[in-house]
């Protein structure tokens, strides 16, 4: 029989991996977490939870390829073959509603090889509103295991194995609500940590970067689908469980800048003068971790205004294309 094995690379998760542990283990016969050097409360967290394996992800540096490459692999040895592995992140909690969808049947009985789109609402500053991503047709975060060889890369990598001639199934019940936008301010901190990431590895244009990581959200409501109230029967059934999605602790600086300071210090901060990760008191951040040797290279205003002035030009060239 099918197990259902969800993998689940965690770094400094605490803010959300208790509800993920509490509703994952709902439908996951095994969770596997690779912790990649945490230093909060994450590996006490999950040590309550028994369907849970804590594996080692020592790596001093982000790279998706290695730790969804470890999570597969060991998976495998761990649980053996022809299972399905479904690659969630901590920030993705399946809805209530879903938890007695005839789908997961569907899943279990799905032929070996076989790619599962699911989509992924997310919450936008609270869990009133939800950007939907229905027309999309879901993303690729489940697979029926046949030992394809993973074949993953550095960053915003497809987290399974994927071959464009697999068979697919989309899931229209289940959902995994997306709380990364339950609070726009720790999640600027992780989106200027991976503006850096991938300037470093140069894997997107400048153009595509300075509009993708903009500091503002407002273009998140025009994604997907748009906008839209969140069905209450995604998470009337989590809060009567006491389970309750409520806004991480607002802090003054996330791990993701301490990070990020490291990569400005290694690399030399002129290197980055043209990505918009400049709205935060680099300085402070230092202060605020004890990173000390830091040579604080500030752009100057004119790069600033530059910068500024490309990313409405950039904005306006979308709109007359969308005009068109």
């Amino acid at each position: 029989m099918k197990k259902i094995i969800v993998l689940t690379p965690i770094k400094n998760e605490e803010w959300i991996l208790d509800i993920f542990l509490k509703t994952t283990s709902c439908f996951a016969d095994h969770i596997l977490l690779a912790d990649q050097n945490s230093d909060d409360n994450s590996a006490s967290i999950a040590k309550k939870f028994p369907k849970v394996d804590v594996i080692k992800n020592n790596s001093s540096d982000f790279n998706e390829a290695e730790r969804q490459t470890l999570l597969i692999n060991t998976a495998r040895d761990k649980y053996g073959s022809n299972n399905i592995l479904l690659a969630i992140d901590a920030d993705e909690i399946v809805a209530f509603s879903s938890l007695k969808s005839k789908e997961w049947e569907l899943i279990k009985y799905s032929e070996p090889g076989t790619i599962l789109f699911f989509e992924k609402p997310t919450f936008y500053n609270g869990v009133e509103f939800v950007i939907r991503y229905q027309a999309q047709g879901g993303w690729p975060l489940g697979f029926v295991d046949d030992g394809t060889q993973h074949k993953p890369e550095f960053i915003h990598s497809t987290r399974i194995p994927f071959n464009d001639n697999a068979p697919k199934l989309v899931l229209k019940e289940i959902k995994l609500l997306h709380c990364n936008l339950l609070s726009l301010r720790r999640q600027r901190a992780k989106v200027r940590y991976y503006c850096i990431l991938e300037s470093i590895a140069n894997s997107k244009p400048w153009y595509h970067r300075l509009r993708m990581y903009r500091r503002s959200y407002d273009y998140a409501k025009q994604e997907g689908d748009g906008l839209a109230p969140a069905p209450i029967e995604w998470t009337d059934g989590w809060i009567k469980k006491g389970i309750v999605f409520k806004q991480p602790e607002i802090m003054e600086h996330y791990w993701h800048d301490r990070e990020s300071l490291k990569l400005l210090k290694k690399y030399q901060f002129r290197t980055f003068w043209f990505e918009d990760v400049w709205d935060v008191n680099w300085k402070n951040v230092g202060d605020y971790f004890k990173i000390t040797d830091v040579n604080y290279n500030h752009p100057s205003i004119f790069i600033s205004l530059f910068r500024e002035m490309t990313y409405y030009l950039i904005k306006f060239v979308f709109f007359l294309k969308n005009l068109i």
